[in-house]
């Protein structure tokens, strides 16, 4: 799914394991990539056709800003394989990504955190200095949650090397639309929806702890139910609604919203399964 990678909403196991499992083994070349990404980008394209009239998907449905991006994004992935492993590709492309941001962001980040700053400024796709200075501005404690939890590589023995994080347990947390959730409350609210983000990863800690042996495992956090809210709206739900987070399966779990008397605490083998968010 390229838009994981263009949109930074992925960590790198669950966007390229796959990928490069196939070039390890012998069948994916290098050639063999650059037509994938050709049929991807054809397909996508047809994806809402008017034949008389081209592709209205890339016409009417993504800024220009957003398509150079994926196209862009296809050359970073050409060396993955015995030359570089899924979070090198991974980091590389977000360092770059970084370095040629307009306007110029200064130097790319090092050190604890460095890897949450980049791939927020991604996942965001504008606003980025206001969303740099709230996530410096964040309480300690969920500005740790964002550094660490966002540097998961969800691939096993791996990590970034430009990040002090190091903790290779797992699994790692994949939130699906938080892009999207950025990109609309965080443009508004910055502050406020990396707050938002924080409180959703640490529930989802506590439903899914940290055993070494899930270090090549990620988890999917659906939020879609937040894509189309603002940070106001996600702190004051209708009368007598909260927002709870809940484990659909082994590996997922999902942002909704219910009455607040239907709500109630659950429990599987001793841990957690569903828990009320606090925004």
């Amino acid at each position: 799914n390229m838009g994981w990678l263009v949109q930074a909403e992925a960590p790198p196991g669950p966007l390229l394991r796959s990928l490069r499992t196939a070039v390890l083994t012998g069948n994916a070349s290098q050639q063999d990539i650059a037509f994938y990404f050709v049929h991807w980008f054809t397909a996508l394209a047809g994806s809402v056709p008017t034949p008389m009239a081209g592709s209205e998907k890339f016409v009417l449905g993504f800024p220009l800003k957003v398509l150079s991006s994926f196209v862009a994004s296809f050359s970073a992935v050409w060396n993955l394989g015995i030359s570089q492993s899924e979070t090198q590709v991974y980091e590389n492309y977000l360092r770059w990504r970084w370095e040629t941001h307009k306007p110029c962001l200064g130097p790319v980040p090092e050190g604890y955190g460095c890897v949450a700053q980049l791939r927020l400024v991604v996942m965001a796709q504008g606003n980025s200095k206001l969303l740099l200075k709230a996530f410096h501005q964040l309480p300690e404690r969920d500005r740790r949650v964002l550094s660490e939890e966002l540097a998961r590589t969800g691939c096993e023995g791996q990590h970034y090397q430009h990040d002090a994080f190091r903790d290779q347990r797992g699994p790692a947390f994949l939130l699906y639309y938080g892009p999207a959730f950025l990109q609309k409350a965080g443009l508004l609210d910055p502050f406020g929806a990396l707050l938002i983000l924080a409180e959703i990863l640490r529930q989802a800690r506590g439903i899914w702890p940290l055993p070494v042996s899930a270090g090549c495992e990620t988890v999917t956090i659906h939020i879609d139910t937040l894509k189309a809210e603002t940070v106001t709206t996600c702190r004051n739900p209708p009368g007598g609604q909260v927002f709870v987070l809940e484990k659909s399966s082994r590996r997922s779990a999902c942002v909704s919203r219910i009455k607040f008397k239907d709500f109630t605490t659950d429990f599987e083998a001793g841990h957690v399964r569903r828990c009320m968010l606090s925004f």
